[in-house]
C-alpha cells in the first residue's frame, strides 16, 4: 500500500463477470498510518492510540438498503439506517445528523453527523465522534455500494474548526472505479 498522500489508495473487488472498487487520496503526513481491515477495506489513522484526540478514514464497500435512485430514497434510507443504529445505544446520541445530495456525483450522498458520547472523559470533558461521509450505490449494480468517511473523536478543547474543510478535501478526491456503461 502507498504512503498515505502520496498517490491513491484503492479498494477493489474481482468477482466472477465484475469488478468494481473505489480511490482516494488520504491527507499527507508521516503521522497518518494506512492499513488494510476486513476483506480489502482501507483504514488511514492519525493519533490512533488517543481517546481524546484522533482521526479516522476508513473507506469499504456496502449493501445498500435501497437503489441509488431516486437520490431522495436513498437519502432517506440512508437517514433510517443511521437513525435506526444509534436511537437506543447505551453509548452515544445523535447530537447533529444532515444528510443531503452530493452534487459532484449523483450516485451519493453526503452526511455529516455529530455523536454525542455519553459518559465524560476522565478530565470531565464532553466527549464528541464527528463525521463527514460519502454513501454512494452503484448505478450499475443493485448490491453494492461505496462508503468514504472522515471522522474526528475529540473533547471540547480538541476540536478541529477545520474538520469539515480537511475532510471534504479527502472526499472530494474520492473516485468509484466501476467499468463504463454501454450506450
Amino acid at each position: 500500500m502507498a504512503a498515505p498522500g502520496s498517490e491513491p489508495i484503492r479498494i477493489r473487488y474481482t468477482e466472477p463477470e465484475r469488478t468494481y472498487g473505489l480511490a482516494f487520496i488520504p491527507p499527507a503526513g508521516k503521522d497518518w498510518k494506512a492499513e488494510k481491515w476486513g476483506s480489502g477495506n482501507v483504514r488511514v489513522d492519525w493519533n490512533a492510540g488517543s481517546t481524546t484526540n484522533t482521526k479516522t478514514i476508513e473507506a469499504y464497500m456496502t449493501r445498500p438498503d435501497g437503489p441509488a435512485t431516486p437520490i431522495s430514497g436513498y437519502i432517506e434510507n440512508v437517514r433510517r439506517r443511521i437513525e435506526g443504529d444509534f436511537s437506543n445505544s447505551p453509548l452515544v446520541s445523535i447530537d447533529s445528523l444532515q444528510i443531503g445530495e452530493y452534487p459532484a456525483d449523483r450516485r451519493c450522498v453526503r452526511i455529516h453527523l455529530r455523536l454525542q458520547l455519553k459518559e465524560p472523559a476522565a478530565d470531565g470533558q464532553q466527549q464528541w465522534t464527528e463525521q463527514y461521509t460519502l454513501s454512494c450505490g452503484s448505478l450499475q449494480y443493485a448490491d453494492v455500494g461505496y462508503e468514504l468517511r472522515y471522522f474526528h473523536r475529540y473533547v471540547d478543547a480538541n476540536r478541529d474548526p477545520q474538520l469539515e474543510a480537511k475532510a471534504d478535501k479527502v472526499l472530494g478526491s474520492m473516485v468509484i472505479e466501476e467499468p463504463a456503461q454501454p450506450r
